[in-house]
């Protein structure tokens, strides 16, 4: 089966997601939950809301996809419990800190988006874990899918329709650091759809926003590759937007499943909301092809132009008529220049007159956005299931009403019935009593089966009814019930990577640029430090690190190769059979997501969980099993427990896999214009890019202001990381005295980042 699975930030979206054809739908409740700002659904009515979705056999998936801090463990097991009572299909699952609080219960787990599962490797572990289905990352490749699916038992599903993140799955802290309002708690304020400029070109625009994706003409491609399960997006979107996404991919998986010949209409899906007129994503398209500088927002469906403007009121050629309430769009040379709801329009000719329109450049495109017939065709839905009832009232023998839906049969017995003169039983009045069913999910077809002269009172039908439909509902539960998945986890690893490794907690964990200069800064240092040194630096570089061993050994403790956060298709197999070959070059793995976990157990080596993995609670350690780890960026210094802090240094923000040097220049891959000097900029000031390339390039995007906490080292509690990239060599040692001796002055214009406001 190929399942369809619906957004559902509100009651009426589940309703009307339900009436579309969806087969599954995800929601969360009103904590823990990275659509904090929809609607959503709470611990009182959780339980109804599921029940109402079995009846029609459509599946429940609960979006526990935040990070839990250390001190609301004990109210995410209550949240928790109260899931799983409600009996919901799955938990979507971001913080494997929590894990032991979920495998208590039968229900299986999905390893969320967040989690940035990307390759094989970062779904073995996952499987090992007892997670049942990975939600990939959005820019995981077909060749990485198909990979999965040959390798594991998980159950694949694939992101198709809707809003792209333009940073890395599950690894984005913009908004987090501009404002405290944290993505990785629901909380994004999407700083990334707004304006910016770059050193590369004049040009000045949304940078960062991608097109929303549309992968529906791509369905029977994906399942070939595996993918079990179409998950759209859009929890913060309207009714009509659910109804009409999920009715044409209903269409469209009928279409591949069934060989039916549904026609799938485009203009419905451009008109319910679209960004840049959509873009087939990583897999089939290129950076220029996906994201969309010019405007940042719904550009809707283009339905024609202005042909001319007379004082005010303007003439405009259509392709399909406009109504009243309609909102539109004028776009002018790909830019927005002003949009209205229509209040005033009438056909003159070919043509449209719009009254009180304004002033708007002529030629300007008219867009679509808000369609209210689509919104009528949505408004109100009820669903029903569409069951028959037969009631039978014979001479000297009790009443009955029975109940058929989906092979299941229910009956009600009644009283035996009375002898009537003038108010005689017959179709009409029985039939005015039980087909009342009122606010029930049902509707019913009525056989009925009345000797003559019988006296039946209305109170004993509506009983009958009553008894009858509830007997429905309950064997329909049950049977639901009956067939649901359940997973048994005692098979499932409790920790992934048991081997314990010498890390010296007590040392300084200092990561730099490997280079003869930085080298040569170890000389003044008195106290041995961890060393953490980056993949891509580190494999150019190895020859001269291993010549320079009679500088460093007195100074340098371990070596931990840090591995980029992102390993797809080629990349992971160079870094696999780099690492294979090398193993006597370093002494751990510092691990930004999960297939750097993989390898270290691979390999044996000391694991660090890196800010990468956003270790929000010390659970997490337990159950992946690290050496070491520095804490969330996110966490203050209070809800910092056991990790290091990172403490100085250029902090990453977002992880980009288009190419942005495309994007500002033009260029092509066979003429790179990357040239080391990268930057974006806004009002805040400068946001520095990096590439890293193994096979594919991946850019990292840094925070304007560096992070130094030296003028609160004496309010700090916990060890320190250093991230001394980019620093000159005569401030290296300097630096790390600093924090040796815990005494020291921060440089102008930094933060101290979250370590004492925290996020929301």
């Amino acid at each position: 089966m190929l399942e369809v699975l619906a957004p559902v930030g509100n009651i009426q979206a589940l309703k009307v997601a339900i009436y579309a054809g969806a087969d599954a739908v995800y929601l969360g409740l009103d904590l823990f939950n990275a659509r904090i700002k929809a609607d959503n659904f709470n611990k009182d009515n959780i339980a109804y809301w599921v029940d109402y979705c079995h009846l029609f056999d459509v599946k429940v998936y609960l979006t526990f996809n935040t990070n839990i801090k250390q001190s609301e463990r004990r109210i995410f097991a209550e949240y928790v419990d109260i899931a799983a009572k409600a009996g919901v299909d799955a938990f979507i699952v971001t913080d494997l800190g929590c894990l032991d609080i979920l495998k208590k219960y039968d229900i299986p787990l999905h390893g969320s988006t967040q989690i940035g599962v990307h390759n094989l490797a970062g779904a073995k572990v996952l499987e090992d874990l007892g997670f049942t289905r990975v939600v990939l990352a959005r820019e995981t490749l077909n060749s990485d899918i198909a990979e999965i699916r040959k390798n594991t038992k998980l159950e694949i599903e694939h992101f198709v329709h809707g809003a792209l993140c333009v940073g890395f799955s599950g690894a984005c802290l913009m908004s987090s650091m501009m404002s405290g309002d944290s993505g990785n708690r629901g909380r994004c304020n999407q700083p990334c759809r707004l304006k910016y400029s770059c050193n590369l070109s004049s040009k000045e625009g949304y940078l960062l926003s991608p097109k929303d994706q549309c992968l529906i003409d791509k369905i029977g491609e994906l399942a070939k590759l595996g993918v079990d399960s179409l998950k759209i997006e859009g929890r913060l979107k309207q009714p009509h937007y659910v109804g009409e996404t999920v009715s044409q991919y209903r269409k469209a998986v009928d279409n591949f499943l069934n060989g039916d010949k549904k026609e799938i209409d485009y203009n419905s899906i451009k008109s319910a909301y679209n960004r840049g007129n959509f873009t087939l994503g990583y897999n089939y398209q290129g950076s220029k092809d996906i994201m969309y500088d010019k405007l940042n927002g719904n550009i809707g469906l283009e339905i024609g132009k202005i042909l001319s403007i007379s004082k005010g009121n303007a003439t405009l050629q259509l392709n399909r008529a406009l109504n009243k309430g309609d909102g539109i769009k004028l776009i002018n040379n790909g830019v927005e220049v002003g949009g209205l709801a229509i209040a005033n329009i009438e056909k003159v000719g070919k043509n449209y007159l719009v009254k009180n329109f304004g002033n708007y450049p002529i030629g300007s495109r008219v867009h679509l956005t808000l369609d209210t017939k689509q919104l009528d065709k949505f408004k109100d839905i009820e669903p029903k299931l569409s069951i028959k009832m037969k009631f039978v009232a014979k001479k000297d023998k009790n009443i009955s009403l029975t109940a058929i839906y989906n092979g299941i049969q229910v009956a009600s017995m009644g009283e035996l019935p009375q002898t009537g003169i003038s108010q005689c039983a017959n179709y009409d009045t029985v039939a005015k009593q039980l087909l009342r069913l009122g606010d029930s999910v049902f509707i019913a077809q009525l056989d009925v089966d009345i000797d003559n002269n019988l006296f039946i009172p209305a109170s004993i039908l509506n009983n009958l009814r009553r008894n009858v439909i509830e007997k429905l509902r309950k064997e329909i539960l049950q049977d639901y019930s009956d067939h649901k998945q359940r997973v048994d986890y005692s098979d499932a690893l409790y920790c992934y990577y048991a081997k314990e490794n010498t890390v010296d907690k007590e040392r300084l964990f200092v990561e730099i640029d490997l280079n003869e200069e930085s080298l040569e800064a170890f000389k003044d240092i008195e106290e041995k430090i961890n060393l953490v040194v980056n993949y891509i630096n580190y494999v150019s570089n190895i020859n001269q690190i291993i010549t320079k061993t009679n500088l460093i050994e007195k100074t340098i403790e371990n070596i931990y190769l840090k591995l980029p956060k992102v390993a797809r298709g080629k990349d992971f197999k160079i870094i696999d059979e780099w690492l294979s070959k090398n193993l006597d070059k370093f002494d751990g793995i510092l691990a930004d997501n999960l297939y750097g976990v993989y390898l270290a157990k691979k390999y044996g080596k000391a694991l660090v969980g890196g800010i990468g993995l956003n270790i929000y609670n010390v659970n997490y350690s337990d159950t992946i099993g690290l050496d070491y780890y520095i804490n969330s960026v996110e966490l203050t210094n209070k809800e910092a427990l056991g990790g290091m802090i990172y403490s100085f240094g250029r902090l990453p923000i977002m992880t980009l896999l288009h190419c942005p040097v495309q994007i500002n220049t033009g260029c092509e891959c066979g003429n790179c214009k990357y040239n080391g000097e990268f930057s974006y900029f806004d009002k805040r000031g400068e946001y520095k890019i990096e590439r890293i390339k193994v096979n594919h390039c991946q850019f990292v995007l840094y925070n304007q202001q560096i992070v130094d906490i030296r003028n609160k080292l004496s309010f700090v509690n916990g060890n320190y990381y250093l991230n001394l990239n980019g620093c000159a060599t005569d401030e290296i040692s300097g630096i790390i005295d600093s924090f040796c001796k815990k005494y020291g002055n921060s440089v102008d214009n930094s933060t101290y980042g979250h370590l004492f406001r925290g996020v929301k």
